[in-house]
């Protein structure tokens, strides 16, 4: 009967690990509200994009690291809309981010600063009227990754 007992609270021990790591992977990111500012340098023509700082929702956030998903994508929106708006080709695009709005309004102000101080840089100020930044949906790697052996499988079947 005691070696009953201790296959059963070993295998309870392991049922709930095996759980808990499940639901660890599931809380990997989290949504929340997040400020950003985008900047974009153009080397050709020696000008600078500024964007306001603009309150994005549902943006998807690392839990651990406290990192942006997908930032790329925030960089592209940028990047598309000047180029097809301003004309600007061979932009370099990037962007802040951060939960705290005082913070971002620093680094705002540190921005523009940075630039202003420069006086070979032209400065293009776009306002939210004319560019927003819009969430993401963010897919995780590992479903991403599922997909596309899925459709090799498929693949090699067809064949």
């Amino acid at each position: 009967m005691n070696h009953f007992l201790r296959i059963m609270l070993c295998a309870a021990l392991l049922c709930t690990t095996f759980a808990e790591t499940a639901q660890a992977r599931n809380n990997r990111v989290r949504q929340q509200r997040t400020y950003m500012i985008g900047v974009a340098v153009s080397f050709v023509d020696s000008t600078v994009f500024i964007t306001d700082m603009q309150a994005v929702d549902s943006v998807t956030i690392q839990r651990r690291t406290h990192f942006l998903m997908d930032r790329q994508a925030y960089s592209r929106q940028l990047q598309h809309y000047l180029e097809a708006q301003k004309k600007g080709q061979h932009l370099v695009t990037s962007i802040c981010f951060g939960n705290k709005k005082k913070k971002m309004e620093r680094r705002y102000l540190a921005i523009h600063k940075r630039y202003s101080k420069r006086n070979d840089l032209r400065i293009t100020l776009i306002d939210q009227s004319q560019f927003r930044f819009h969430a993401e949906e963010y897919i995780e790697q590992a479903t991403v990754e599922t997909v596309q052996k899925a459709m090799k499988a498929k693949k090699k079947k067809k064949k």
